[in-house]
């Protein structure tokens, strides 16, 4: 016979969980104390706030494929969790998040810690429900599961009263993971067909990969299929990797927040465009300022794709990533090889403006601070081969994609579609735990780090040697520049004070450096990629420097 709590936990055993991020309170000490029976399986990683708990538990998902957990106090722990759900649902990653309540007889009485908690996340959760008797929670952990790995994934949230955690279930665990294992929406022969068709009669061809299609293995498959076509391939936020960035055929990230020119000349020049996912859309286009001129075949099995403003050659309800397997296996009985002079000489010419570009942007000196341009091209060369960015959200994210290659698929993570501030250095934490081989950087703005600064702490604590990259430029510079540039200089609520964040690490227990000097980079990033412990590089740079990005259509979307 099982409780209500072991019976969660041995659940999250045969789901592969081996961590459970959070934080205890009196709604959660049941929980907690049945998890102390279960400490040599899953590990408590005790966190110093929800919102990172639940990016940590997000991370686990995105860097190795595995199902995250947390576990939060109800009420006030509960709604610090509200941002890093929103981010988990719009990124469509899915994870579990438990949360106490109050006792049932309180329930609707305005009891103290008592909100809506179901009622409050729903709009931004797969599934949410608050256990009212303790015989449903088998079909309502089964429905959970479900739903949060089914397509669109996203988070799930389970609301247990606080009297409850230790009320009998007879149930077998097992019976929650029945039904998982649904194979993928495959495409029709008619449909791989009419694909393949489009794109050998294509003269400029390309295909968009989204974090849809974004699994271990699509590299090979999106590099043959381009090779073969003659296409590009251009990537959304959540699909950098997908598509080995040092592949000629693979001009990175499309769109807003870190666009490259050659890939947002391709999306607008293309007379075909392959949609590996459901993530056409405002960010990719620059808010549908930047428009593929042709055809349009989007492949998905999420129904978001209906409200895009596109008029679709054709819509595919499968998986991507299936499509992508019969596209090429199907290209290959065929013989396609073809080739698209015309196309590769116009992209060519992109690349050729880019690159002036990504020079001009490193010849430039600064007294007093570093070329940051500088600093991330001979990061992107002195990172070891299994290495994993999280980026945050600012001007500074646009570096880590002008000068660090990505080349796996789900080593690049980054809260793309809520671009909210607080994601990236919980979340390197959280693929640090689960891919302990690789070495894992956070890349924040000064503005960002100082949101979630206190997981440091857990950091040390738990010994976990995470790398954090602060560029620091003493204000929140997206709305700096355009302050700058659309209000005429009237600088209001973007400029901030910085400790030393050098100082900082140290005093927490981790290790750091300064860097304010083009002369200190690489001393800087060696003993950063040696140290066994939480480092942290307070990378000091102007404020006047704006990394290489596609300005014009910046400016529109702002507009």
């Amino acid at each position: 016979m099982h409780t209500v709590s072991s019976y969660i936990i041995e659940v999250l055993k045969l789901l592969g969980v081996k961590r459970i991020y959070g934080i205890i309170g009196t709604s959660v000490l049941d929980f907690m104390d049945t998890l102390y029976d279960y400490r040599d399986s899953i590990r408590l990683v005790t966190t110093r706030h929800e919102q990172s708990a639940v990016s940590m538990a997000d991370a686990e998902y995105r860097a190795a494929g595995g199902l995250g957990a947390a576990v939060v106090h109800g009420g006030p722990g509960f709604l610090n969790t509200i941002i890093s759900l929103g981010i988990a649902f719009k990124d469509r990653t899915p994870l579990i998040l438990l949360s106490g309540g109050v006792k049932r007889r309180l329930y609707g009485t305005d009891a103290m810690h008592e909100v809506n908690q179901v009622g409050i996340v729903k709009p931004i959760t797969k599934y949410a429900a608050r256990l009212s008797k303790e015989e449903e929670l088998p079909d309502t952990m089964a429905k959970m599961i479900q739903l949060a790995l089914s397509k669109p994934r996203g988070p799930v949230m389970l609301e247990v009263p606080e009297e409850m955690w230790r009320r009998p279930v007879d149930a077998n665990p097992r019976d929650a993971l029945k039904g998982l294992e649904a194979a993928p929406a495959k495409p029709s022969d008619r449909d791989v067909g009419d694909i393949l068709e489009y794109m050998v009669k294509a003269e400029k061809p390309a295909i968009l990969a989204c974090g849809e299609v974004a699994l271990p293995g699509v590299e090979p498959l999106l590099s043959e299929l381009a090779w073969r076509t003659g296409a590009y391939i251009i990537v959304t936020g959540n699909a950098r990797g997908s598509c080995d960035e040092a592949d000629p055929r693979c001009l990175g990230r499309v769109g807003f927040g870190g666009g490259s020119l050659p890939a947002d000349k391709v999306l607008e020049g293309a007379d075909f465009l392959l949609v590996l996912g459901d993530e056409l859309d405002d960010i990719a286009t620059y808010g549908y300022n930047i428009v593929p001129r042709g055809d349009i075949v989007v492949v998905s099995e999420s129904r978001v794709v209906e409200a895009r403003p596109f008029y679709y050659s054709k819509l595919v309800y499968a998986d991507p990533y299936e499509t992508l397997k019969a596209l090429v296996e199907y290209s290959r009985s065929r013989g396609v090889k073809l080739s698209k002079p015309s196309w590769d000489s116009e992209v060519d010419q992109f690349k050729h403006l880019w690159n002036s570009s990504i020079g001009e942007a490193l010849s430039r000196k600064y007294v007093g601070y570093v070329n940051p341009s500088k600093f991330f091209k001979r990061l992107g060369e002195k990172l070891p081969d299994k290495h994993l960015i999280t980026g945050g959200q600012g001007v500074h994210i646009v570096y880590t994609y002008d000068f660090i290659k990505i080349r796996r698929a789900r080593r690049f993570l980054a809260a793309t579609r809520l671009a909210a501030m607080g994601y990236a250095f919980p979340a390197a934490i959280g693929a640090k735990l689960a891919l302990p081989d690789h070495e894992v950087i956070a890349v924040v703005g000064d503005g960002e780090f100082m949101m979630t600064v206190e997981e440091l702490e857990t950091a040390v604590r738990e010994n976990i040697p995470v790398k954090v990259v602060v560029v620091n430029d003493m204000s929140y510079r997206v709305l700096l520049l355009r302050q700058k540039i659309q209000k005429r200089g009237r600088i209001i609520g973007t400029l901030l004070g910085n400790p030393s964040f050098e100082a900082l690490a140290k005093a927490f227990g981790a290790d750091g450096t300064t860097v304010t000097d083009d002369n200190e980079i690489d001393k800087a990033i060696d003993e950063m990629l040696k140290s066994d412990k939480p480092y942290i590089v307070d990378l000091r740079i102007s404020q006047e420097d704006v990394p290489p990005l596609n300005i014009e259509a910046s400016i529109r979307i702002a507009e």
